[in-house]
This record gives C-alpha cells, sequence and structure tokens, in this order.
C-alpha cells in the first residue's frame, strides 16, 4: 500500500494547486487552497514522511502545507478542520524543525479562532452553511468541530477554554439532532437562529433525506471518535458507540458499502472513501474505548476493511489516485472515481495501525 501510495501521490505533485480527483475517466482535477479538499494532499505526504523518514517527502510536505496554512484566517468556510487542522496538526508532530512546529502550531490556533467565529449560541453549533436559503448544519462538520477542542486545551485560559466548549458543544449537538434512535445519521438539518429549533432536514447527498449516506456516517463516526479521545466526555463515547454499531451492523466486516447505507442494489456505486474513514474512526475509537471487548470488535473490524482496501479492485497499479471506487456526489454523477480525501484517510488508518499516533 506505501508503494503504491507513494508512486501515486508523487506524480500528483505539480504547480500552485491542489490535487481533488477525478471521476470516473474525466481529467483529474486540481483546486485553490481556498477548496474543501485542499489539505488533504498535504496530510499524505505528511503521513508519507512519517513512514518512510526520507528527506523528499519532508520537502514535498513543507512545501504543500505552506500553500494552505493562509486559508487559516478565512472565516468564509466550516472546512478548516479538514484545510488546515489535519495537514498542520500532522505537521506540528512530525516535522522535525521546532520552528515549522511552531508555525503549523500557530495556524491551526489561527483556524480554530476563525472557526469559532461561526459559533451561535441559540443553536449550540457552529453554522456550516446557508443550505436552500436556511441557516444549516451539516453531518461533515463533525470532523471539523474537534479542532477547537484540539485547540482550546492546549492553549489553556479563558480562550482556549471558551474553544473547548464550543467544539464540545458543536458535537453534542450533532448528537442530539443528527443521530437517530438506532444509530443512523441525518445529513443536513436546517435551525432557527433565534430560538435554536430544528426547522427540518434538508436534502443532501443521499438517497434521500430519511436515509443515511455512507459517507455522512463516517464523518459521523470518526468524528465523534476523535472527540471522545480529546475530551473523555462520556455523552461523545455514545454518540460514538451508536454510530460505530450502526455502521457495522449494516455493512459486512471486509465489506465496502453502497454510496448510501439504504441501497440494496449490488450494483450500485461503491463508496470506498466512506470504508476508509469508518475504519479509520474505529481505530481511533479502539484506542480510547474503556470496554476491552468492544475496543477489539472495533479493531478487528477495522482491520478487516482496510485489508480489503489493499487489494484490487480498492487499490489498483496503474492509477491516478491511491484508493479508487470512491463515491463524491452521486445524486449529480453516479461515476466512482479516485479522490484526495479518501486517500489520506486510507494512509491515516494504515498509519494508526503501525504507529499509534492519531
Amino acid at each position: 500500500m506505501w508503494s503504491i501510495a507513494a508512486t501515486r501521490l508523487a506524480a500528483l505533485a505539480g504547480p500552485a494547486t491542489l490535487p481533488f480527483g477525478a471521476t470516473g475517466r474525466s481529467p483529474y482535477l486540481r483546486t485553490s487552497a481556498y477548496a474543501w479538499t485542499s489539505g488533504f494532499y498535504p496530510a499524505a505526504l505528511w503521513l508519507m514522511y512519517e513512514h518512510t523518514a526520507d528527506a523528499t517527502w519532508l520537502e514535498r510536505a513543507e512545501e504543500y502545507t505552506e500553500r494552505v496554512l493562509p486559508v487559516a484566517s478565512w472565516r468564509g468556510t466550516h472546512d478548516l478542520g479538514f484545510m488546515v487542522g489535519l495537514p498542520a496538526g500532522l505537521a506540528s508532530r512530525i516535522d522535525p524543525s521546532p520552528q515549522r512546529r511552531t508555525a503549523y502550531l500557530s495556524a491551526q490556533r489561527t483556524a480554530a479562532r476563525s472557526l469559532s467565529a461561526r459559533w451561535n449560541r441559540n443553536v449550540q453549533a457552529l453554522r456550516s452553511s446557508s443550505y436552500a436559503g436556511k441557516w444549516g448544519v451539516i453531518i461533515d462538520s463533525a470532523m471539523n468541530a474537534p479542532l477547537l477542542i484540539e485547540v482550546g486545551q492546549r492553549e489553556g485560559g479563558a480562550a482556549g477554554t471558551a474553544l473547548v466548549r464550543r467544539g464540545t458543544q458543536h458535537m453534542l449537538t450533532l448528537a442530539r439532532a443528527f443521530v437517530r434512535n438506532d444509530g443512523s445519521t441525518r445529513h443536513r438539518l436546517a435551525f432557527n437562529p433565534r430560538t435554536g429549533a430544528v426547522t427540518g432536514p434538508i436534502y443532501g447527498q443521499g438517497l434521500s433525506t430519511a436515509s443515511t449516506w455512507a459517507r455522512g456516517q463516517s464523518w459521523a463516526v470518526n468524528g465523534f471518535a476523535q472527540s471522545f479521545a480529546l475530551t473523555g466526555d462520556a455523552r461523545l463515547l455514545t454518540a460514538a458507540r451508536r454510530t460505530a454499531d450502526y455502521w457495522m451492523s449494516h455493512v459486512q466486516a471486509g465489506c465496502i458499502p453502497a454510496w448510501d447505507l439504504d441501497v440494496t442494489d449490488d450494483a450500485a456505486p461503491r463508496d470506498s472513501s466512506a470504508a476508509a474513514i469508518t475504519a479509520d474512526g474505529l481505530l481511533i475509537l479502539a484506542k480510547s474505548e474503556p470496554d476491552p471487548s468492544r475496543a477489539e470488535v472495533y479493531r478487528t473490524y477495522a482491520l478487516a476493511t482496510l485489508g480489503t482496501l489493499a487489494s484490487a479492485p480498492w487499490t489498483v497499479d496503474g492509477g491516478r489516485g491511491v484508493l479508487q471506487r470512491q463515491a463524491y456526489n452521486v445524486p449529480s454523477d453516479a461515476r466512482e472515481g479516485t479522490y484526495a480525501w479518501g486517500d489520506t484517510y486510507l494512509l491515516h488508518a494504515l498509519a494508526v495501525t503501525e504507529t499509534g499516533a492519531e
């Protein structure tokens, strides 16, 4: 897997843009640093450097991380955890330069403050975006709110405490409003920003507002696992367990789900990225799960998934990205493809199995 990743990631290096992905046989697309996916490629480069200790990967990781750091002060997105928090967090741990590590921590701090500006005290959540003209939150935000918790805990003081509180409360709002009784998740919800009341679901990328979009469920599993690992909050452990158990009860071990967990057609597009994100989340959850028997179940399931993803047709020689047969937005384009986020979470899961680092 690492050998294949090395070849593919090196081939994706290029001009002052960031790899995004390709649907079907379309050209491989690249974006500016202000796309929600911009942080994934730099993060993958840090994982390659950590695995190989090769200075070439260090140089690449530093170069591409520098491209996304200016985004930290942008308040126009809720995806700063993906864009800055992920690559800068890895860099602050892995880069051998103390000066650079300090710069990465500073960028994380700026990104957390920028994200915190989207807080609404009535909703008790960070605003994701406007959906159909309504004040909205998306389950994907489960992967961004932990940035506030991480930075706040490191900073301390009144400002740090406020960040921790907002990040934790956002995750608790997701647990309350987005996680259904059976452990499945909604994709988008509209809220009244003056009263905090849920005003209804908003259609997103799943089969319907009542279904369970596969990647949305995977974001929930991973985000709740991260948040519990950071806070030790039993309510977040409950949310992590419920979303993880729902996934495992609907996707047989070693199997890759359709793009929506309510889709039963064997010919429907798969989403290998959702499987990789979930495997990564389960490994994180297994490390902090206080029940040893549950932890073993999560780890065993995650390893079975990684075993599948490391073989054809999910990872094959000659592909443009690392992980194949990912879904992007099936309602708009049903073709499978290869995308930066799936590559990164696959490598992160592999790194967790090898080093134990998060």
